[in-house]
């Protein structure tokens, strides 16, 4: 999965959030394998009139029932301008 935060999200608060987002995925019954930051990097197009963002990926295993409702509790962060949940086999 991958997930852009605020560029002007201080450490602590981008650490919040991505702890927040591993614990929605351990809360329904998930593994996070993986949770890297990309580093700020330019958006290419402006979301929110932001032209940056922060990127990380994550690998996590869940069930695709629960990928439906991890999926809709991401929309409703407000810290979270885009993610992008992709299935590897």
């Amino acid at each position: 999965m991958l997930f852009i935060l605020p560029p002007e999200l201080d450490a602590e608060a981008a650490g919040a959030a991505t702890e927040r987002v591993r614990s929605l995925v351990t809360a329904k019954g998930g593994d996070v394998h993986t949770l890297d930051f990309w580093g700020r990097r330019r958006l290419a197009y402006p979301i929110e009139k932001r032209r940056e963002g922060a990127f990380h990926i994550t690998r996590f295993s869940l069930s695709p029932e629960q990928t439906v409702e991890l999926d809709r509790t991401l929309k409703l962060n407000d810290q979270v301008l885009r993610h992008m949940i992709v299935s590897i086999d």
